[in-house]
């Protein structure tokens, strides 16, 4: 397997809840759940936007209206990764992140169907 730099994602409440393996993001059990642009913007497989990765690392999403949809159109997801993470891996707990600001979101906490496993297209 490749030489891959793995980050665990965690929420709010300090769970583990995602790996990332620039640019793909992974779930627990090893599945594509989406990727990570260089600015950091978070996308689903089907190219949707899902958020934010911030430095605690989270992905947050900023609560907006319809009107302001527009700054994050679908893109082009890249090629499914062939490599995953080990579902078996633990981490160490990291120290409690500090709260986010009012009008934003946890996404793997509170809304993680904007992130789903990737579907293989028949």
């Amino acid at each position: 397997m490749q030489d891959i730099r793995w980050v665990p994602i965690f929420t709010t409440s300090r769970r583990v809840a995602a790996f990332l393996g620039y640019p793909y993001l992974f779930d627990t059990k090893g599945r594509w759940i989406g990727f990570v642009t260089p600015e950091g913007a978070v996308y689903a497989t089907n190219g949707r936007y899902a958020g934010a990765l911030d430095p605690d690392p989270r992905i947050a999403r900023i609560l907006r209206n319809t009107e302001t949809a527009s700054l994050h159109p679908e893109v082009v997801p890249p090629p499914p990764p062939a490599f995953a993470p080990q579902p078996s891996w633990t981490v160490p707990l990291p120290p409690p992140p500090p709260p986010l600001p009012a009008g934003v979101i946890d996404v793997l906490e509170h809304v993680p169907d904007y992130l789903p496993p990737h579907k293989e297209q028949p």
